[in-house]
């Protein structure tokens, strides 16, 4: 008999809950997707055919399902809740050597220690630690060259979504847009209402794709980045010659070529690139 044919023949996602009496725990932000026909659906955006894949918090596989179902080559699964663990006993089973579960903290794992690669990255993440996953994986695979992330496929809430893709002059536009859009393109692929979800949030969901890209947009210090850009979004009410005034203030913004009285959603990522550039080459007095 097929896997394919084997995972058909499980239990329900549902009946797997009712029956390892398995309960959503609001502190560690469980909210399920308990239909197929959506995990499915978020499978086909994968492509995982023949595909290695990493997935965070599978909580009772539904995705984990899926994903196997389409042709995954291998899924390692990541899970911090230890009693989750029971709903995917019947899925490893049948899966073999396909799926290898680890019972653990994603926040403190290295993706250099779920290799070999490339790998693609999925999974329903907890709302209260998307953003930190995103730049802490975008970071490290920046970091090191032995980490190869294909793309990072995740069901996230919709606002954080939207501050990802937003660009300059939007008030979604923030430290974390002009982070990413260095490191990779983002896509949303689509969006998830409330009611798909066990138990029912409160916000909309969106299913998006991040590919990290083999080299920066632009080449700068990630550090004096980061740094730079945290202070112009520090107070985004502020204008620039005040937000950057510990790093250069007006002749920073002279030297760059950029209106002192503007904000920090004014800048494109090309400008916070000149103004990390400049700080490093000592150009500003």
């Amino acid at each position: 008999m097929s896997l394919n044919s084997k995972i058909l023949k499980l239990p329900s996602i549902k009946d797997t809950l009712t029956k390892n009496n398995i309960y959503p725990k609001k502190s560690l932000g469980q909210n399920f997707i308990l239909d197929l026909n959506i995990t499915n659906k978020i499978a086909k955006s994968v492509s995982c055919h023949q595909k290695n894949i990493i997935e965070v918090g599978p909580g009772p596989g539904s995705l984990t399902r899926s994903v196997l179902n389409y042709g995954a080559n291998s899924v390692i699964a990541i899970e911090k809740d230890i009693k989750m663990m029971r709903c995917l006993t019947d899925l490893k089973k049948i899966s073999g050597d396909k799926l290898i579960l680890i019972n653990n903290d994603i926040l403190s794992l290295s993706l250099d220690n779920l290799g070999p690669f490339p790998k693609t990255i999925i999974g329903n993440l907890p709302y209260n630690i998307s953003s930190k996953l995103i730049t802490s994986w975008l970071k490290e695979i920046f970091l090191n060259s032995n980490i190869l992330i294909e793309n990072i496929i995740i069901t996230v809430q919709k606002e954080l979504a939207d501050r990802l893709i937003a660009g300059e002059n939007s008030k979604k536009y923030g430290r974390l847009s002009v982070f990413t859009k260095l490191l990779s393109d983002i896509d949303k692929v689509f969006e998830l209402a409330p009611e798909n979800f066990y138990p029912k949030p409160k916000v909309v969901s969106s299913v998006i794709k991040i590919t990290p890209l083999k080299k920066p947009r632009f080449n700068v210090n990630l550090i004096t980045f980061e740094k730079v850009v945290r202070h112009a979004f520090g107070n985004r009410r502020k204008t620039l010659r005040q937000s950057l005034k510990l790093l250069g203030g007006v002749k920073l913004l002279d030297i760059a070529g950029i209106n002192n009285s503007l904000r920090a959603e004014n800048l494109s990522l090309k400008d916070y690139c000149d103004l990390s550039n400049i700080i490093d080459e000592n150009l500003c007095p």
